[in-house]
């Protein structure tokens, strides 16, 4: 048994591999939420951790690493403009995961991958919830006195409604019954009943 090999293999060859976790790193850095199975996303944790960490530096050095690991200038510049403001106080784990249910197909292990909110967005999240709640005071509405003026008005058209629409009764249809063997084979008189 192999040991201290601690690289996931994916079933592929080692330069599908390595542009397979290019495009997975590239796509997180892009939408910022990518739903992935559970080997990626615990694999490409590294490498998200690595780019970002590079825009950080900001260096002519650092930018060239980045470029030679994801192949679109836009998604450089981004690391090095916007995700490195984002997390000034932040040194790594710039990833959030969170399990989902189950893939359909194969059962595989999903996962969601986010990037983890800034010191902006948190302070801003914060704020909002922070601020008091307006307390309603409890005053008629508008138009309370013509609604209050056409319910009894409504409430004597129904009953009048209801007092005419009822119903009539049915007349009973009984039938005349007729006596059955039994009641004659008792000594019973046999007699038709007739209403």
């Amino acid at each position: 048994m192999p040991h201290q090999i601690h690289q996931r293999k994916f079933g592929r060859k080692s330069d599908l591999r390595r542009s397979l976790l290019r495009n997975l790193t590239l796509s997180v850095l892009r939408y910022e939420r990518v739903k992935t199975t559970e080997a990626k996303a615990k694999e490409i944790r590294g490498y998200v951790d690595r780019m970002i960490n590079l825009g950080k530096d900001g260096s002519l050095e650092a930018r060239r690493r980045a470029t030679a690991w994801l192949p679109e200038t836009v998604i450089v510049d981004k690391v090095f403009s916007d995700l490195a403001n984002r997390y000034t106080d932040r040194s790594s784990g710039f990833l959030r995961m969170t399990r989902l249910p189950r893939r359909v197909g194969d059962q595989a292990p999903l996962m969601l991958l986010e990037l983890m909110p800034g010191v902006d967005e948190t302070a801003a999240a914060a704020a909002a919830e922070e601020k008091p709640r307006r307390r309603r005071l409890s005053l008629p509405r508008r138009g309370g006195a013509q609604k209050e003026a056409e319910e009894p008005a409504k409430a004597k058209v129904t009953a009048t409604a209801t007092k005419t629409k009822s119903a009539p009764k049915k007349a009973s249809t009984a039938t005349p019954r007729k006596t059955t063997a039994r009641a004659s084979s008792r000594g019973g008189k046999s007699s038709s009943k007739e209403d």
